[in-house]
């Protein structure tokens, strides 16, 4: 009788094993094709003006929002872009 009741709960976590495994490729899959229509969707934005951002950036220093050395790091970034 013990056995008969090991033997049923065996099976029972096999299935709910088996049912997690599908449920997370599911998940993988679903979060896959988020990621592609995330980035067909940032491929067809405007690019961004370095110009612009060094407008911004200058704002920024005037105003007192990023100091000297990191306005010159992020002039950096832009210029080698």
């Amino acid at each position: 009788m013990i056995w008969l009741l090991l033997v049923i709960m065996l099976i029972v976590a096999i299935i709910a094993i088996s049912r997690s495994g599908k449920k997370s490729k599911i998940e993988i899959e679903k979060l896959n094709s988020e990621i592609k229509k995330t980035e067909s969707s940032s491929k067809q934005t405007q690019p961004i003006s370095v110009s612009d951002e060094l407008i911004k950036l200058k704002k920024l220093l005037d105003d007192g929002v990023i100091s000297q050395i990191e306005f010159d790091d992020q002039k950096k970034k832009l210029l080698k872009t």
